[in-house]
């Protein structure tokens, strides 16, 4: 659960105050005062605590719209900082909360054609999608009886995220075809996502696979931590039942909380302990001189390990397999250079996106009016060996590079699924099917997907606490 930034926030709290001074106009009418207090707020908040500080403009338009005035204040070079009309909301997002149908998808321009089509990634449990039978691979050509075009997916699309109506199609193995399975009605609702979407035990030779879904990093909605407390039961699981070999799906993981990526590293490092450091992280000159200062700096800027007896590393022989795609970013990229020190971690898939740096979210406790929430960078994150080299994403090398959006789609977890097919080859050393997999389909570059546009995409949220 990502909870409110104060905590985080008040750590300067003896140095300088965090909230602006509020010089009321009687002249101003209440909007015209709100805005001038928010674009205050903002521009103190981002002067203290973002990590290019020195490259804020010494003059900025203050009279200028709030989210304008943030995009002015952002370093030329930071692809990431983020500003969201709702703080709320941001929160729910990067917990997992939002109101869909219960599917994430692909858009995919038809050959030949000015058609689009919406390809379905994965569906998410109690949900409208997960009720009708939806499943990875079919094809949406209708929304709302409105057939999907070049000139109206960007109006179309956003359907998606209230009640709809679906028109759509499914591969059918026996007669290499697409079959029309008529009209669904779905309900847009608001889900709480679980991030463990998939495990299982993949016996195949000698060799015991252990094969996790992830999607986003949250320990859970609440206190009680509920997904990270499912993910140590998850590689207990793998544990208990003899897994050797170990494949971690991060591909359509964009990210989010530093702590739960924590503890899923700490769930897979071979030989570590509490004083073995798993990332070392940068702030800005204010931040990092007051936290080199306070007793418990060294464990706020070099994170360790947890010790977890769930722990599997010893058990898959020092080696990790990781699925990545375009959205694989942030925390999940901390995962593979993190662990990078301590095993031997080969990358299936697509380039990562390279986010090196992370943030905490900002919002004003001290105007109730303004409901603008931030999420500018903070800090840059590196493993413990300082390196931090991966500002353009990590790249897969040779074959390993395979391509997830192709149709028709195999399951998540199938042998002849693409990513997992070669990762299934190298652990065998020999073909299973995997390579005439990958270059069976239609291969495609997204117009976009739904986890592009996702609050939560992107993110590496600093969530332990800082005393």
């Amino acid at each position: 659960m990502v909870k409110t930034n104060r905590t985080l926030l008040l750590l300067l709290a003896v140095l300088i105050s965090f909230s602006s001074c509020k010089d009321d106009d009687p002249s101003l009418s209440p909007e015209e005062q709100l805005k001038v207090d928010t674009n205050n707020w903002l521009y103190d908040i981002m002067k203290e605590v973002y990590y290019w500080t020195d490259e804020i403009p010494a003059n900025v338009d203050k009279s200028k719209d709030t989210e304008e005035l943030f995009y002015d204040l952002v370093y030329s070079d930071d692809r990431f900082s983020v500003i969201v009309p709702n703080y709320q909301d941001l929160i729910n997002s990067l917990s997992g909360v939002s109101k869909d149908a219960g599917y994430e998808f692909a858009l995919a321009k038809v050959e030949n054609s000015n058609d689009v089509i919406v390809i379905v990634v994965y569906t998410k449990d109690n949900s409208s999608a997960k009720t009708a039978g939806l499943k990875r691979g079919d094809v949406i050509y209708k929304i709302n009886g409105t057939t999907i075009t070049l000139s109206n997916y960007r109006t179309l699309v956003p359907e998606i995220y209230n009640d709809h109506s679906i028109t759509y199609r499914r591969y059918n193995e026996s007669l290499s075809a697409y079959e029309d399975q008529g009209n669904v009605n779905l309900s847009a609702v608001v889900l709480a996502e679980n991030p463990n979407l998939l495990d299982t035990v993949l016996t195949i030779g000698d060799r015991k696979i252990g094969y996790y879904v992830y999607n986003f990093f949250s320990p859970g909605t609440t206190d009680a931590k509920e997904y990270d407390t499912e993910m140590n039961q998850i590689i207990a699981n793998f544990k208990s039942n003899g897994v050797n070999e170990m494949i971690l799906d991060l591909r359509y993981n964009s990210g989010g909380s530093v702590s739960s990526a924590t503890n899923l590293a700490s769930l897979l490092a071979p030989g570590v302990s509490s004083t073995d450091v798993f990332y070392q992280n940068q702030w800005n000159d204010l931040y990092q001189n007051y936290i080199e200062s306070q007793p418990d700096g060294d464990d706020i800027l070099r994170g360790k390990f947890l010790s977890k007896p769930e722990n599997i590393g010893s058990d898959i022989g020092n080696q990790l397999y990781v699925l990545t795609g375009s959205n694989t970013a942030s925390a999940s990229e901390l995962i593979i250079n993190g662990l990078d020190p301590y095993m031997n971690v080969t990358i299936i898939g697509d380039t990562t996106v390279g986010k090196n740096v992370g943030s905490i979210p900002i919002d004003d406790q001290d105007n109730e009016n303004n409901k603008y929430g931030i999420l500018p960078i903070v800090f840059k994150i590196f493993n413990s060996e300082m390196y931090s080299g991966y500002d353009n994403g990590f790249a897969p090398l040779g074959s390993n590079l395979v391509n997830d959006f192709q149709y028709p789609m195999k399951a998540l977890g199938d042998i002849e699924e693409p990513l997992l097919a070669r990762a299934i080859e190298l652990i065998q050393g020999t073909s299973l099917g995997g390579r005439q997999s990958r270059t069976s389909g239609k291969e495609f570059s997204p117009i976009m997907t739904s986890v592009d546009k996702k609050p939560r995409t992107n993110r590496l949220i600093f969530d332990r606490p800082l005393k």
